[in-house]
């Protein structure tokens, strides 16, 4: 479970606040997390996604190196801990990427400068160019099953190519250990009744390249996914998120966004084109809404009333 936040001085009497200094943190004046999505599109169309049923109602494009130089100049000296450049998008399809991540290392040298991919489109050129010069010091992967037969129906993408290119990375950073040794590799995968059965064979097989291996609990994305036959437990609300108390969130227009589940882009917080992303973070929508979340008062938060997660 998240760790609470709360905002100081709004404490009522000393054992609240006692409270809020033991067991609890501050909301931090600015994100630990930024995620950036670089270019709209993803190519795959796993299960447990919206984005397949909500792309074609979502706006299409790419921001511009001159953007994203703004957010990056905007976070130097910030403390910010982790850039993620995915929201629901499949991140190697902006060409312009390792552009965008040597942007990141000149202004924010020592935040990981995460790339969370599915693999497919992770060619012998983009490893060279990405990992090459440490422009990724931390790689996600996303792989949902073992077999072809599970990881297409759970994927949509080709089983064989994907591997294919997966094969060459990790043969890529045998050559290099001195690389290897400082980037992360993790791979992250959806527990679905699909992929259940297949779960220790994929970690053996994984944890063999010494990478890390996440299993991450089905969430219903703010009841934008139809979990009913993907997961046979009962449902929770998730009501300890940490999203918006520790992660920024924003689209390829600009915008910031309460959540990245918010495919559909239904809370806005504001617009880099103008605001910064300080002035968004600490401005009165952003505030009113975490102490809306703190409060449990869901009228201005319809996503997180209807979040749940598998029990």
């Amino acid at each position: 479970m998240a760790r609470r936040y709360y905002y100081p001085g709004g404490e009522k009497h000393i054992l609240e606040r006692l409270r809020n200094r033991i067991f609890r943190k501050p909301v931090p004046d600015f994100p630990k997390t930024v995620v950036i999505e670089t270019q709209s599109g993803c190519n795959a169309s796993c299960v447990f996604c919206s984005y397949t049923r909500l792309k074609d109602k979502l706006p299409r494009g790419r921001m511009s190196n001159a953007d994203f130089e703004k957010i990056a100049a905007g976070c130097a000296g910030r403390a910010v801990e982790r850039f993620i450049l995915c929201l629901d998008n499949e991140p190697l399809l902006d060409n312009s990427l390792a552009e965008k991540f040597a942007l990141l290392k000149k202004y924010c040298p020592a935040a990981v400068r995460n790339l969370t991919t599915n693999g497919s489109l992770l060619t012998p050129g983009r490893v060279e160019e990405l990992l090459g010069g440490l422009l990724v010091n931390e790689v996600f992967l996303s792989i949902n099953g073992v077999s072809r037969e599970v990881y297409e129906k759970s994927m949509g993408l080709s089983y064989e190519k994907v591997m294919g290119h997966l094969a060459h990375f990790c043969q890529w950073l045998r050559a290099h250990p001195g690389i290897k040794k400082q980037v992360r590799v993790r791979v992250n995968t959806v527990r679905t009744q699909l992929v259940a059965p297949e779960l220790p064979a994929l970690k053996k097989r994984w944890k063999m390249e010494g990478f890390e291996v996440h299993v991450i609990d089905l969430d219903n994305r703010g009841a934008q996914v139809d979990g009913r036959n993907l997961r046979s437990e009962k449902w929770r609300p998730f009501t300890s998120c940490r999203r918006p108390f520790h992660t920024m969130v924003l689209t390829w227009e600009g915008q910031a966004l309460l959540c990245c589940v918010d495919y559909q882009r239904s809370i806005k917080l504001g617009n880099l084109h103008e605001q910064s992303l300080y002035e968004i973070w600490n401005g009165p929508r952003a505030t009113q809404l975490r102490r809306d979340y703190l409060a449990r008062r869901f009228k201005h938060l319809p996503i997180c009333a209807t979040c749940k997660v598998g029990a």
